[in-house]
């Protein structure tokens, strides 16, 4: 690990270089901003510095308040199946069966023979 700045750092592994920035939470290798949790690299470097916690690099997704904001609007039940309103044209609608009954087990391969 080798800071270049306040926030970033060179990490080395494999023989690559790895940049990091823990400020914007980026990582060259992309999966820091990808899956918005810390990538290998950006572990190492928090740990270098003897930081314990690494709650503040992860995305607020992760975070429990989150889960609780996701399921704090109640949810609407449907409505009985007697009080659906339903189009005229979608009753209408005649729905065929498919034409063809695919028969069970693995398919044949259709092999050309030379």
């Amino acid at each position: 690990v080798v800071p270049s700045s306040k926030f970033i750092y060179s990490v080395y592994k494999g023989g690559r270089r790895y940049i990091v920035c823990l400020e914007r939470k980026i990582c060259n290798c992309g999966r820091f901003q990808h899956d918005e949790i810390p990538c290998t690299h950006a572990i190492v470097i928090v740990k270098s510095k003897n930081i314990t916690k690494i709650h503040p690099y992860c995305s607020d997704y992760y975070k429990p308040i989150a889960l609780a904001n996701t399921y704090e609007v109640p949810m609407i039940l449907m409505p009985d199946k007697d009080d659906w309103s339903v189009l005229e044209f979608v009753l209408e609608e005649i729905v065929l069966p498919p034409r063809y009954k695919r028969m069970p087990g693995r398919p044949r391969k259709r092999r050309k023979k030379i």
